[in-house]
Parts: C-alpha cells; sequence; structure tokens
C-alpha cells in the first residue's frame, strides 16, 4: 500500500541547501571531519519535518510513498532590498534545495519517525524553480504524486511524451 498525493506548505523559514561542506579541525592524520555548510539546513529540515507531521496528522493518513514519484516544489526565497532582477538566478543552487527537501521527508528523524517517502531514491522526476517572495511567503511549496509510467514505455502514435509528463 502506498500513498497517493500529498502537498504541504512550509512557511516562515529560509529554504536552505544541501551539499556543500565545510572541513572542520585538524589534519587528516588528526580526525579532522566535514560538516554542513549552511547554518540553515537544520531549522529548514525542522520545518519541513513538522509540515510532513502536520499534513499527515491533518489528513488522517500516516501511509508514506513507497513508488516512484514526482516532486513539485516552488521554493521561496528572500529578496534582497536593492535587487531588481526578477529571478533569484544567485546561490543557493535550486539542486541544492532539492536535495535538502528531499532528505528532509525521507529521512525519519525529521518526521518524528515517520517520514513522507520510504526513500528520496524514490523520487524519480522534479518540477523545481525557486522564485523571490514576500517576507510571509518565504520557505517552500511542496506537492508530491505518484509517478507516471516513463513516456518510452508507450508505443500507440498518440502516446506522446507530452501526454505522460
Amino acid at each position: 500500500m502506498t500513498r497517493e498525493a500529498a502537498e504541504f506548505w512550509v512557511a516562515g523559514v529560509e529554504p536552505a541547501p544541501q551539499g556543500s561542506k565545510r572541513y572542520v579541525g585538524g589534519n587528516a592524520a588528526s580526525g579532522g571531519r566535514f560538516i554542513e555548510a549552511s547554518k540553515k539546513l537544520e531549522p529548514f529540515r525542522k520545518a519541513v519535518g513538522q509540515a510532513v507531521i502536520d499534513m499527515m496528522n491533518d489528513t488522517g493518513n500516516l501511509t508514506p510513498f513507497t513508488e516512484p514519484v514526482i516532486v513539485r516544489a516552488t521554493f521561496y526565497m528572500p529578496r534582497p532590498k536593492t535587487v531588481k532582477r526578477p529571478w533569484p538566478s544567485v546561490t543557493p543552487d535550486l539542486d541544492k534545495l532539492q536535495r535538502s527537501l528531499g532528505d528532509s521527508i525521507s529521512l525519519p528523524k525529521y518526521c518524528d519517525g515517520n517520514p513522507l517517502l520510504q526513500d528520496d531514491s524514490l523520487i524519480v522526476q522534479w518540477e523545481a524553480q525557486k522564485v523571490y517572495g514576500e517576507d510571509w511567503e518565504i520557505g517552500v511549496y511542496c506537492q508530491v504524486d505518484l509517478a507516471k509510467a516513463p513516456w518510452h514505455f508507450y508505443k500507440a502514435p498518440s502516446d506522446t511524451p507530452e501526454n505522460y509528463l
């Protein structure tokens, strides 16, 4: 049994990238270690996890996704006061934001032991964007749905990629 759809909004916490590491400690021989470079990552993960918990409790459906999914996400970033460009085409990178969201919804640690995805490897398709948001919008809006079969599985002339994306 798998979940079929989920939708949630995380507001009030700035989306944080995952993937950039910083080396701390001594040299390699003395046992230094790497830590996440973004101090915003842990609060973002906790906020996403809480949104997943709230959504599951509100819907009464605690079933995780156990089959391939498509994740649609809009990351709302704060706009610096002097910026005029329409898109936040600066760091953090969109792929690193996706990585932090994927881990946040699949790690039991952040979802009170009941993650939305059995594993983030179930994400087979992403539709993601980062945009500037108003102060009250800062966060992420996320939809997760079961993925359809890849378009190349279909041979009929009317079955084109556009019908399955």
